[in-house]
């Protein structure tokens, strides 16, 4: 597939396997967000999360593999297609369809129709195969949960410990990936039980902000992606998070320009406009409010450290 064919935002900007070896363990020219930790299949020391990511597949999206070095596991966010592991019966996939395979386990991934927006995660080291075999076997089998916005969090969590490189970011993945099997496990629980609508509207909506807090230039512009009023979106916020819509946008958006303080060298003034404030001077202050120190004063204190 020709990665400029895929519809996507103007301002995404694909995050593309640079190394030889990265390309060869993705399926092919999928665009998408990822992250590499470790490279090497090993099926013995500590497990580790090696590497992961999130894809978005074409309408025409097909990949069929023999086997894979890594025990992997996948999970469906949006669109449909169609799952086949070796010669048992194809199932299909939906959002909140969820899987595993890896070495010695033929396995066949193709779009329905549809464009289709699934996360991975690849592990690595010794018992990796049985942790996606218990508490829920998921290892040659698929689980859809109706209730799976919290299983994106987490794996949006994962992606975004995995590319902040940092000295504690091997031990951050396999933490969140814990949290992950423990929420699978919930889920699995939870099948049969008919969801709590409100809190998986409050879920969709606080995906939606952490994911790109800066396409919200207000709290209706959220309520509208959301498919939601205005006065749910503040109940929804209030119940289930404990603060306004308005100050958890803010705080998001203010962690991103945070973020690009200390790791680029944009003027205070161009990540004011990429985090969503058209004013640089309300978004020093406001800066200030929540954060403690001015813009410019955090990057001092990292000059001076």
């Amino acid at each position: 597939m020709d990665i400029h064919s895929f519809d996507m935002d103007k301002t995404y900007s694909p995050v593309v396997p640079s190394t030889p070896s990265e390309r060869r363990l993705l399926h092919g020219k999928v665009p998408g967000d990822y992250f590499f930790l470790e490279l090497s299949a090993r099926h013995r020391g500590p497990l580790a999360v090696a590497f992961g990511g999130k894809e978005y597949c074409s309408a025409d999206y097909r990949v069929q593999r023999r086997t894979y070095p890594f025990v992997t596991l996948e999970y469906v966010a949006s669109g449909s297609g169609e799952l086949q592991f070796g010669n048992d019966a194809p199932v299909p996939l939906a959002p909140g369809s969820v899987f595993a395979y890896g070495p010695g386990l033929p396995v066949r991934m193709e779009t329905t129709r549809e464009k289709m927006t699934k996360y991975f995660l690849c592990l690595a080291g010794a018992g990796a195969k049985q942790h996606l075999a218990a508490p829920v076997d998921l290892w040659g089998r698929c689980h859809t949960f109706q209730s799976h916005a919290q299983l994106q969090e987490l794996f949006d969590l994962i992606l975004r410990e995995g590319q902040e490189h940092g000295p504690k970011t091997e031990s951050l993945c396999l933490n969140s990936f814990g949290r992950l099997q423990l929420k699978l496990e919930q889920a699995k629980l939870a099948l049969g039980h008919a969801p709590d609508p409100y809190q998986e509207s409050f879920l969709r909506c606080k995906v939606m902000v952490n994911e790109d807090p800066a396409r919200f230039a207000s709290l209706s512009e959220l309520a509208t992606a959301a498919s939601v009023s205005l006065p749910t979106l503040h109940r929804l916020f209030s119940r289930y998070q404990g603060v306004t819509p308005y100050q958890y946008l803010t705080r998001q958006k203010l962690n991103r320009a945070a973020q690009d303080l200390i790791g680029t060298d944009l003027l205070v003034k161009e990540i004011a406009t990429k985090v969503g404030f058209a004013d640089p001077l309300h978004f020093s202050r406001v800066f200030r409010q929540v954060h403690g120190l001015s813009p410019l004063q955090l990057r001092e204190s990292l000059r001076d450290a």
